[in-house]
């Protein structure tokens, strides 16, 4: 088993173009978040909903994990930057497998390139783990040979 687990969502296909890369580069298990219903893709009312859920902390139930973060001394949390957070999946994992004394890592995804903010909640809600790399991606599945080099440095940094 490895000692990393990358736990992660990904909406429009850019964090799990990052969590693909990253398990190509080292030696990690993903662990897809997937919500029971999924929200809206496209158009106004993907924003909506996305600006909702998290303003209103929504915990939408999710399929069951195939992995436990219990059995990983490592942990990477990958996800879009909705509305200056992290999405409500994330939250509903948070909430469901509370976890401490790990190693963790962020990858955050998003269409500006800053995710200070989101990375700064998601450590608010992670107390007693250890916080190391943290990646901010900027559309990384448009840019995908920039991107796959960061996440390449990334994943050299937590090993």
């Amino acid at each position: 088993m490895s000692k990393t687990l990358m736990i992660y969502y990904s909406l429009e296909g850019n964090t799990d173009f990052a969590a693909q890369t990253a398990a190509e580069c080292g030696d990690i298990d993903l662990e897809r978040l997937i919500p029971e219903k999924e929200p809206p893709k496209a158009g106004f009312g993907k924003f909506f909903w996305g600006g909702k859920s998290v303003v209103f902390s929504e915990t939408p139930p999710l399929q069951p994990l195939k992995h436990s973060p219990d059995d990983y001394e490592s942990i990477i949390i990958g996800f879009p930057v909705w509305a200056g957070s992290y999405p409500p999946a994330v939250a509903t994992f948070l909430k469901e497998h509370p976890f401490t004394g790990k190693r963790c890592s962020i990858i955050a995804c998003s269409a500006g390139g800053n995710a200070e903010k989101a990375v700064n909640k998601l450590k608010e809600k992670l107390p007693g783990n250890e916080f190391g790399e943290v990646l901010s991606l900027k559309d990384p599945a448009k840019d995908k040979e920039n991107s796959a080099e960061l996440i390449r440095k990334f994943t050299a940094a937590i090993e």
